[in-house]
């Protein structure tokens, strides 16, 4: 039944869907939702941006350990079906890594990310979810078109980014006050698999949840609450580019390694969430 999805898929490919199946792929790549969480973190603040941030990395780290331990060949690589090779600077097929595709990095991390921002809408929230979960069905039914993932590396990514959503948004309204005790226990499992598997994926996750997890309860004592004016916060959005920028022009400074890659990314977490708060404190932004 996949071989049969995946190849009717190759067979609609054609000039004209290519490009839009190209920009939902992008939609979906880690650092296009990754800079929208850290985006959306400084503007929001508070609880709500809190949730939004310890959802997508935990399931950025969830989805990097369980590639590396399923290690499903994809399906142009078991001969399946062809790949579409694409290779463009914001967008790419090749370099995917020919054994992780299980379960899908794009459509996980991008369900994560609509649906905690749905779960913390205080407004239209109907249309919300929809848009919440036509997105990322739309960044899923690219991977299928692109010859990537198997269908059920889409819906097992769905539904973990789903299921840990649904985890952390119950923690934020019944466990609020244990919300890093999860977050640390999920980083301390990330870096005792981390040394199985020092993959640069699970290196870059494994870094950025153990940062969140020791600078977040940092941030907290700062207990600075944002303005209102929306006109103030967007203030918040190159001030926090700067921090970031400078501690990974800092960095940049560090020898090759992974142990060196991992302290780097650790400090970038910390310069987006503890550093960059500080500065907007200090600013009162």
């Amino acid at each position: 039944m996949e071989q049969a999805i995946l190849q009717f898929f190759e067979s609609i490919r054609s000039a004209a869907l290519t490009p839009v199946a190209a920009l939902f792929g992008f939609l979906g790549e880690g650092l296009v939702v990754g800079a929208a969480v850290i985006l959306l973190y400084w503007l929001i603040g508070g609880r709500r941006g809190e949730e939004l941030l310890f959802t997508v990395l935990t399931s950025a780290s969830v989805n990097a350990m369980m590639k590396e331990g399923v290690r499903r060949p994809r399906p142009y690589a078991a001969g399946v079906v062809e790949r579409l090779d694409l290779d463009t600077p914001l967008f790419s097929t090749r370099d995917l890594g020919d054994y992780i595709s299980f379960p899908s990095g794009h459509a996980q991390s991008s369900l994560a990310f609509t649906s905690s921002c749905a779960l913390t809408a205080k407004k239209r929230r109907g249309l919300v979810w929809t848009a919440a979960l036509l997105l990322p069905l739309l960044i899923a039914l690219s991977r299928l078109y692109f010859g990537v993932h198997y269908p059920s590396d889409l819906l097992a990514g769905m539904g973990f980014g789903l299921l840990i959503a649904l985890f952390w948004h119950a923690v934020f309204r019944e466990l609020y006050a244990f919300r890093y005790y999860f977050l640390g226990c999920f980083a301390l499992v990330a870096l005792f698999v981390l040394p199985f598997a020092p993959t640069s994926d699970m290196v870059h996750t494994s870094a950025l949840i153990a940062g969140a997890a020791f600078f977040s309860p940092l941030a907290s004592f700062l207990k600075y609450s944002p303005p209102k004016s929306l006109k103030r916060r967007l203030l918040r959005l190159p001030v926090g580019l700067l921090s970031v920028g400078a501690v990974y022009a800092c960095t940049l400074l560090f020898p090759e390694g992974a142990a060196f890659s991992l302290l780097r990314w650790f400090l970038l977490a910390g310069a987006a969430i503890f550093l960059a708060e500080l500065l907007f404190r200090i600013l009162k932004i």
